[in-house]
């Protein structure tokens, strides 16, 4: 029986983006805080538009991230934080809610970013390093359905698309805007 190409360059695409994740995780410098406190509310709050995130980057961030559905919004301050003008974006960092505490950790990494998107940015909650899975987490990505670039440059990203949470349940469609300054 022959198999499908087109799965078995999914899968492929799915092995690809796991390696680059890895590769490029074990790579970067994790920053400290500036502050030492992991709670400082130092991450963007909810209703931040692409303009006041980049300028309430705290100094020793590579970058700040916002993931919005329905009404509700996460922000992350990034430690990492790569867009690749070959169409390809590495980013990870804390999380936080709408109301600036911390919540867990958000892991970015997507390909092909100017030809056929593909990857997925998630939130782990409870989780507070990079490579840390939870059984809680809400996602934004190719995995759960069709995305869509709406911008990328070497300093920004925005993704829409489906989002959905840990046990498979179906969020409003949303939005990610990942800056770095």
């Amino acid at each position: 029986m022959q198999r499908s190409t087109s799965r078995s360059l999914s899968s492929l695409g799915a092995i690809s983006a796991a390696f680059l994740l890895l590769v490029g995780c074990a790579a970067s410098p994790a920053a400290p805080s500036p502050s030492g406190d992991a709670n400082a509310s130092s991450a963007p709050k909810a209703g931040a538009t692409p303009e006041s995130v980049e300028a309430s980057t705290p100094a020793g961030a590579q970058g700040t991230a916002v993931l919005t559905f329905a009404d509700t919004t996460y922000s992350a301050t990034l430690q990492f934080c790569s867009l690749y003008e070959s169409g390809d974006a590495l980013f990870h960092g804390s999380a936080y809610d709408g109301d600036g505490n911390e919540v867990g950790y958000l892991e970015g990494d997507f390909v092909e970013l100017t030809d056929i998107p593909n990857g997925e940015a998630r939130i782990d909650f409870g989780a507070t390093s990079k490579l840390q899975s939870t059984d809680e987490f809400v996602a934004i990505g190719s995995p759960g359905g069709a995305i869509a670039i709406a911008d990328f440059s070497a300093t920004e990203l925005i993704v829409a698309g489906s989002a959905w949470q840990a046990d498979g349940t179906q969020l409003p469609p949303a939005t990610l805007v990942v800056s770095c300054p």
